[in-house]
């Protein structure tokens, strides 16, 4: 909070599993040249610029932002963003999840290769966003709280979707629109596009007897070297990474009809009992609680 000028933040007591839902939400502006990063994140986190100026890194790419320009972060996907060291930005965000939501996404035009939209209608943004916000605050009913996040999210998305067809239609996606020149930014863009490639690798290869050895060969790095990079940007190691993938992996499919060993096989373990072994660290039960648990809630 310190780090901020000003600072808020709602969050939803009652988001629903299975369908996108609004996990928390809030307005900032932070001090000049604040910044998050690199980091990966469990959920989707949009933000939208009020004004100020700062930057967005992502994929190897960077991106300078002003009022009226939007950046949507996607799980597992290595990113930095920094406000201006003169005219540092305002922003609100909000951060959702869900079954469904990438499809969602993609279906409007955003993806990781395209998280950034230009020239979006500031005042129906800032409202919804706001109305959003304050109904998370609300303390009568989680539930109904919980509906109206959901629905100016949607309506946040909406808007966010049109803003990319205007876009589109004005012939807009590079010069201006494109990512920005590095000239003058921060050093360190070479270590964090070759953690952003482990990254990828990582949660590709999960299901492969994939090594931080054969990573790092592919990287053009050593392996110590590679570790420690990774940690610096992530506070994991590679394989607490990978670990992290697979095990997540394993909770969607426990909730099928595979069994036990053929889950195993499917993130890379050929032994079953190993990896009811590294379940139970995960999670605190086994496999077979997992899933009995989770038809228990079901029906």
């Amino acid at each position: 909070m310190d780090k901020h000028y000003e600072w808020q933040l709602a969050v939803n007591e009652a988001p629903l599993k299975g369908e996108m839902s609004v996990l928390f939400s809030g307005q900032g502006k932070p001090v000049e040249g604040h910044f998050i990063g690199p980091a990966v994140h469990d959920f989707y986190l949009l933000h939208v610029v009020l004004d100020g100026e700062g930057t967005f890194e992502t994929l190897g790419e960077t991106y300078r932002l002003a009022a009226g320009d939007a950046f949507l972060i996607f799980p597992d996907i290595l990113v930095r963003y920094e406000a201006s060291g003169t005219k540092p930005w305002t922003y609100m965000w909000i951060a959702f999840e869900g079954e469904g939501t990438e499809q969602l996404l993609r279906g409007i035009g955003l993806t990781p290769a395209g998280a950034v939209v230009r020239g979006c209608r500031q005042s129906r943004l800032r409202r919804e966003m706001y109305c959003l916000r304050t109904g998370l605050s609300k303390a009568d009913s989680a539930a109904l709280s919980n509906l109206e996040a959901s629905a100016r999210l949607r309506q946040v998305l909406h808007e966010i979707g049109c803003a990319l067809r205007r876009g589109r239609a004005e012939g807009g996606g590079t010069g201006e629109h494109g990512p920005a020149d590095t000239e003058g930014l921060p050093a360190g863009h070479r270590a964090f596009r070759s953690v952003d490639q482990a990254i990828r690798l990582l949660t590709l290869q999960f299901g492969q007897h994939t090594s931080v050895d054969s990573i790092a060969r592919t990287l053009g790095y050593h392996r110590s070297h590679l570790t420690k990079l990774f940690k610096e940007a992530t506070g994991m190691s590679p394989m607490q990474y990978l670990n992290k993938v697979r095990m997540k992996k394993a909770e969607t499919l426990l909730a099928g009809d595979l069994t036990v060993a053929q889950v195993a096989a499917s993130i890379g373990y050929n032994d079953p009992l190993f990896f009811t072994k590294q379940f139970r660290k995960w999670s605190g039960q086994s496999p077979t609680e997992y899933r009995r648990r989770l038809t228990e809630r079901e029906g």
